[in-house]
């Protein structure tokens, strides 16, 4: 069974295809899990603002994303979106040693600085665990506020990402 069933810009109603059309503009193409959501034209247009903001971050770079997005997708166990986004992790920087434990459900090896620190959050933030306020404030102080509400919106999307590439049952590309 084909559980992804692609929505055709020819035959799309005028809500998905103005999605579609910010999705080219945003993106220059519709990426795989709005395939998934353009079912949901509504829902379709948030996800693509979260989406094209998360992927253009002003306050993270694109590294520190990868970290989050990757950790976010082995905790979900999403082999589709693990497969892209080790692959992008690697090219945007982040230490081998680093994409390793994430893929091993460790966390890093202390990084020591801004890049230590989003590790560290992102290790607590998928824990779910109460973080404490002395490592609370560790985060505000190396990070700041828009770096730490960037990182659970990067979470919180790439859950929903992972989550439906696994319902859909999308195997990595070879």
């Amino acid at each position: 069974m084909d559980r992804l069933a692609r929505i055709d810009p020819d035959t799309a109603d005028e809500h998905q295809r103005r999605v579609i059309a910010r999705l080219g503009e945003g993106r220059g193409r519709i990426p795989t899990p709005f395939n998934i959501w353009l079912h949901n034209p509504r829902l379709a247009e948030g996800m693509e603002i979260i989406g094209t903001h998360v992927d253009r971050s002003p306050v993270l770079t694109e590294a520190e994303t990868e970290v989050a997005i990757l950790a976010t997708a082995v905790f979900w166990n999403a082999p589709y979106v693990i497969a892209n986004h080790r692959r992008h992790a690697l090219k945007a920087g982040v230490p081998e040693d680093v994409v390793a434990a994430l893929l091993e459900k460790r966390r890093p090896e202390s990084q020591g600085g801004r890049f230590g620190a989003v590790c560290e959050a992102v290790a607590d933030i998928l824990a779910g665990a109460a973080v404490d306020d002395a490592r609370f404030a560790r985060y505000d102080a190396e990070l700041g506020r828009a770096a730490i509400a960037e990182l659970l919106v990067t979470i919180g999307y790439f859950t929903s990402v992972s989550l439906a590439m696994s319902l859909h049952a999308l195997e990595p590309k070879a």
